[in-house]
């Protein structure tokens, strides 16, 4: 038994069964016994590795193109450096060592971070030192300025709702408990749509989902962006569609049962990017590609980055550094399934990076 079971077993009893994305946000973001208040959970001594915790190039591609993006919008000088969910500040300082080196403007631009856990912000602000970051936990702070940052894993956390269609019709797929044990249960039918995009000609037991705080801040993101401008990127497990059941869970990095280890795992779902891209368009914004990952990060030159880094006289950190090259890139890893979007302002043309999608 984990310390957060009881209490969700007893609002269940109260209150009935828990929605998929209610279980997650309490799994993940309770604030005494969520998954995320408790350190670490990143990397080898945690449950599972991000692309920034497996290499500095990762952070440093990102920021040499977010220098490029900035001077594609004319270099402005209100400019904000901003990350959404970042982790242990990993990604944040390698980028901003970037721009140290290649961007002095966006190095001095003040930096916001979404972050809701007072553990992460720790990790955070030492990762950062001596800069000092601006937390927030609503995009609504944000100043009204170009915003240049990135979303690395975030979309994928913030929860997703299922539906499931049975005897002819779409219910609820919720989450309830029998002598201490959680199980998935088939709740009342939709009202309507609720929120859910739905697929023609289903089948009895298709299943699909909708994130509703996920679309709630891409709106606010997209908002922001298509009237102050800048660029996001979004990087995370994605497809094109809000079929199937995509939901899985790591702890100490391998898969576990998400109904089990509540607080102790890590749970998260694949992200719909034509959801992301048209709820960009809604908002007078646009939303660039998703192409992989891999196919990103090669264009972006991170193979010949990698060659000059080489050194003849120390062969165990080349075989170190190719194989976590080879950990971003490759379709059998992390290159193929991890996609990469751009939100931008409404417009033409497409930056480095995303040529291949012309």
């Amino acid at each position: 038994m984990t310390p957060l079971q009881p209490i969700l077993t007893e609002k269940i009893a109260t209150s009935g069964p828990l929605s998929v994305s209610a279980y997650m946000q309490a799994c993940l973001l309770d604030e005494t016994h969520g998954y995320y208040a408790h350190t670490p959970v990143f990397g080898a001594e945690g449950d599972f590795i991000t692309a920034p915790e497996i290499s500095q190039l990762f952070g440093e591609m990102l920021g040499a193109f977010h220098a490029h993006l900035h001077q594609l919008f004319g270099a402005p000088e209100n400019a904000i450096h901003f990350e959404a969910g970042p982790g242990r500040g990993t990604l944040a300082r390698d980028m901003s060592r970037t721009y140290q080196a290649i961007a002095p403007a966006l190095y001095n631009a003040p930096c916001y971070l979404l972050e809701a856990s007072a553990a992460l912000r720790a990790k955070q602000k030492e990762a950062l030192a001596p800069q000092e970051p601006h937390f927030i936990t609503d995009i609504k702070d944000l100043p009204q300025s170009p915003l240049f940052g990135v979303a690395n894993e975030f979309f994928d956390a913030l929860g997703v709702d299922q539906a499931i269609f049975h005897k002819g019709a779409w219910h609820h797929r919720l989450i309830d408990s029998h002598e201490g044990r959680f199980h998935f249960t088939i709740g009342p039918p939709l009202q309507e749509a609720a929120g859910f995009i739905l697929p023609n000609s289903p089948i009895e037991g298709d299943i699909i989902e909708s994130s509703p705080l996920g679309e709630a801040i891409m709106a606010q993101l997209s908002h922001h962006i298509a009237h102050y401008g800048g660029g996001i990127l979004i990087i995370d497990y994605g497809k094109s569609d809000n079929q199937t059941d995509t939901l899985q869970a790591v702890r100490d990095h391998k898969p576990c049962d998400m109904l089990s280890y509540q607080g102790e795992a890590d749970i998260t779902h694949w992200v719909d990017f034509a959801r992301l891209s048209q709820i960009a368009q809604d908002n007078k914004a646009r939303l660039i590609g998703p192409i992989s990952q891999g196919r990103f990060l090669q264009d972006l030159g991170i193979g010949a980055r990698a060659e000059a880094l080489r050194d003849p006289q120390k062969p165990e950190q080349d075989r170190t550094l190719l194989a976590a090259i080879d950990r971003l890139v490759s379709p059998a890893q992390m290159g193929q399934a991890f996609k990469v979007a751009l939100l931008v302002p409404d417009g033409e043309g497409v930056p480095p990076g995303f040529t291949s999608l012309t």
